[in-house]
């Protein structure tokens, strides 16, 4: 319903039926509904209705293309009082399937674009926008949720929500306050909608932490990085386009740009970094580097098409809406569509991993060479995909090993990188790692030492 015809008033607009479709839902019991669930009737004030349009508090991540369709979809289906998040402006490469913006938004953030869009074309629904990255918000902002829905291209930033919202769930009061077997309070659980597209692919799942698997438990199903290579292979032996793009990135943009940050947005820093990257694919004799795909390259674009956002899209909204009036059980606990070859879809239940490094109860143990250095466990740890870290933080009963993100004390832990660990802490000891991956969630890692025998010696 758009707002062209001023002359008709949002009462009006009530009146001739304007949410008869969700109102089927919603007055109507059946086989799906969850148990106890209580239609919407005159008697009950249409309880239900009222409260996804009034008191449902929706936060919306992403305002790109799948974050476009999102934002659509719930305004349509009754939610009204919506907050969105991004941090991105608006390329004109986007226009092609993110069907808010308009060639005159070019350069203006998304969120505040997508927010004004969708307030004066759907009439009665509020979108707050938020300019800034999710960890530039605190933990109340968060916490005034009662949803979030997430249409993300980015598995770090994933991760993090994941983390953040875990970090909300409470306990519930016990006699005893140090009981660490009490449950957890249901009502401090903010459910996570988490939906994501690759192309013709698309996945949409739900996550209720400390209930279900969160984000994290499942993060070694992920395909590993197309655009993350081998630095010996840029700075070497260079096969694809893409390695060519990188080195100029990598390579030539610090050496003859000192000082200078890449912006992707940024015509003349990405023609610059084709152009280096045209000398290294001569050089190589390889063919394919050119302005779009160096774009897509720094700015680490992944392929969208807008009828699998659509499709991605309709499944996360129809999954808050379920979460938010029990009308039907929610989703358990993934979804998963593939449209590159006819169209497939399957519903996989998983379970928690109970080595989880967010919500597992289980202690992680790694068994390593006593003789290598501090710099190479970190790396080992790096690596690690059931871990999958990135600049993790190492200390031992309250001795710092190695921290990056304080400089002094980085000044004064960096000569421990070139120490064997045998030197640093004993054999069983716990190692508390910090990573920026895994925010507010300090990971206990027990070591043990291989046998010279397990060494190969």
């Amino acid at each position: 319903i758009g707002t062209r015809n001023m002359s008709i008033t949002l009462q009006e607009l009530e009146s001739q039926g304007r949410w008869s479709d969700l109102e089927k839902i919603l007055t109507r019991d059946g086989p799906f509904a969850v148990n106890g669930y209580e239609p919407d009737t005159d008697q009950n004030g249409h309880f239900l209705k009222n409260f996804i349009q009034n008191d449902c508090h929706v936060l919306v991540i992403g305002a790109g293309g799948l974050g476009c369709e999102i934002l659509k979809d719930l305004a349509l289906s009754g939610f009204r009082n919506i907050d969105v998040i991004d941090m991105d402006t608006i390329d004109v490469s986007n226009l092609n399937r993110q069907f808010l913006f308009r060639k005159k938004d070019v350069g203006r953030p998304k969120a505040e674009v997508a927010a004004e869009f969708i307030n004066n074309r759907i009439p009665g629904v509020k979108v707050t926008p938020h300019y800034c990255k999710i960890q530039d918000k605190s933990l109340d902002f968060y916490a005034g949720f009662g949803i979030v829905v997430a249409g993300l291209d980015s598995i770090k930033a994933r991760r993090w929500i994941n983390c953040t919202l875990m970090s909300l769930v409470e306990k519930e009061d016990t006699e005893d306050d140090n009981d660490d077997n009490a449950p957890w309070d249901q009502g401090t659980i903010i459910p996570l909608v988490d939906g994501g597209t690759e192309g013709f692919k698309g996945q949409a799942r739900v996550i209720l932490s400390r209930m279900t698997p969160c984000f994290e438990c499942l993060i070694g199903l992920f395909p590993k990085d197309p655009l993350n290579f081998p630095l010996c292979t840029i700075a070497e032996t260079p096969r694809q386009p893409e390695h060519c793009i990188q080195w100029g990135l990598l390579y030539a943009w610090p050496e003859h740009r000192p000082g200078e940050k890449v912006n992707g947005d940024n015509s003349e820093h990405i023609s610059w970094i084709m152009e280096k990257a045209l000398e290294r694919a001569a050089e190589f004799g390889i063919e394919g580097v050119d302005f779009r795909l160096t774009k897509g390259v720094v700015k680490h674009i992944i392929p969208a098409i807008a009828s699998t956002n659509a499709a991605i899209s309709a499944a996360c909204v129809t999954e808050a809406l379920k979460l938010s009036t029990q009308s039907a059980d929610y989703l358990k606990n993934y979804v998963m569509l593939n449209g590159a070859d006819g169209c497939y879809t399957v519903t996989q239940e998983y379970e928690k991993n109970p080595e989880c490094p967010v919500c597992g109860g289980e202690p992680q143990t790694r068994q390593v060479d006593s003789n290598q250095t501090l710099k190479e466990l970190i790396q080992y740890f790096v690596e690690d995909e059931r871990l999958q870290l990135s600049k993790p933080t190492l200390s031992v009963e309250g001795k710092s090993l190695y921290f990056w993100n304080i400089p002094q004390l980085e000044k004064v832990t960096r000569p421990n990188l070139d120490k064997p660990i045998y030197e640093l802490f004993n054999d069983g000891d716990q190692l508390s790692i910090t990573d920026p991956n895994l925010p507010g969630v300090g990971l206990l890692v027990t070591v043990t030492f291989a046998s010279p025998e397990e060494n190969g010696e």
